[in-house]
Order: C-alpha cells, then structure tokens, then sequence
C-alpha cells in the first residue's frame, strides 16, 4: 500500500513519495541500507544537525522517488530507502562548501575532492546491478542541492531550536503519508 507506484502517483497518491522509502524488498535489502545509511546518516546529522540532517536526508529521498516517477514509465514501481542514503551522501559531499569562502590556494582542491569522493562513492554504492540507479541519482543530487542551500545559512544551522522543527516536520512527514496510506 505505500510502494512507489507511478501509476497510482500520477493519480494522485503523492504519499507513496515518502511511504516508498520505509518499505524494502527483503532483509538483504534492508540490512543493506542500514550498514550505509547509519554511516551516511550518521555523518549528514552530525554536520547539519541530527534533525536538519535527517529532514534534508528523507527529503534527498523524496526527490529519488520522484525522478523515478518522471523518468519511468507508468508500470515501474520500487520501494527502499537507498534514494534517503544516497541523498545523505550529497549531503556530506558538499558539506565542505563553506570553505571555499576563505582565502587559500588549497580550498578549491579540498571542495573538488570532497564532491569527488561522494561521486565516487555513489559511483561504487549507487550504481550495483539489479538496484534503481534513477532513484539513487535522484536522492543523490537532491541531497547535493540541499546541501549546498544548508550551507549557505550556516547561523541557522547552529540554532537547537531550527533542528528541533525540522525533527518534528521529519515525524510529521512520516506519520501524515501513513496514515493517506491506510
């Protein structure tokens, strides 16, 4: 009932965008997205902030589903939260940004081997056979864009409260979609 269905989305069940990502195909799968996704997670929250980082993670997760909805055609379904682990990987590969703003002649080598080592990474992660490669590339590029937005309000970042509002927009967005769901 919560499965990625473009079919159904396109009929207006907007919640599978979200409920896709809680759901997995067996505990091979599940196992697998949480060996990374704890690291990646763990990372993105310890950077960003762990209700910021877990927002901006899911919501990388989000944009997975829906560049499968727009990539695929109606008949394609997938369900999984690499699309949140690999958004969270774009999340730590920029987080290096802000360093571009002082002046040094290394800067730009540590920003462009911070992004290269995340797309190497996604490269190694994202790309297996038999996984969605659209939906990886999805979360992966929404985490880099929103990674590079957080960057930018590096104050607001360090404001606990900001972080308890995301973490309560993170439960709000998984509670809501169930319940569509059900």
């Amino acid at each position: 009932m919560g499965m990625m269905d473009n079919a159904a989305l396109a009929e207006g069940e907007w919640w599978r965008l979200f409920t896709a990502t809680w759901l997995h195909a067996d505990l091979a799968h599940l196992v697998a997205n949480l060996v990374f996704g704890f690291l990646f997670l763990g990372l993105a929250m310890g950077r960003y902030g762990p209700g910021v980082g877990m927002l901006a993670a899911y919501l990388a997760g989000v944009g997975g589903n829906a560049l499968t909805w727009l990539v695929y055609d109606p008949t394609h379904r997938g369900l999984g939260a690499s699309g949140v682990v690999m958004g969270a990987l774009g999340l730590i590969a920029v987080q290096s940004l802000p360093v571009l703003r002082r002046p040094n002649a290394n800067i730009f080598k540590l920003f462009a081997a911070g992004i290269l080592a995340g797309i190497l990474l996604f490269v190694f992660l994202g790309t297996s056979p038999g996984t969605d490669v659209v939906a990886h590339f999805g979360g992966f590029i929404t985490g880099l864009l929103l990674g590079f937005l957080l960057t930018l309000a590096p104050r607001l970042l360090q404001n606990p409260m900001i972080n308890l509002a995301a973490g309560a927009l993170f439960v709000a967005l998984i509670i809501v979609p169930w319940r569509c769901a059900s």
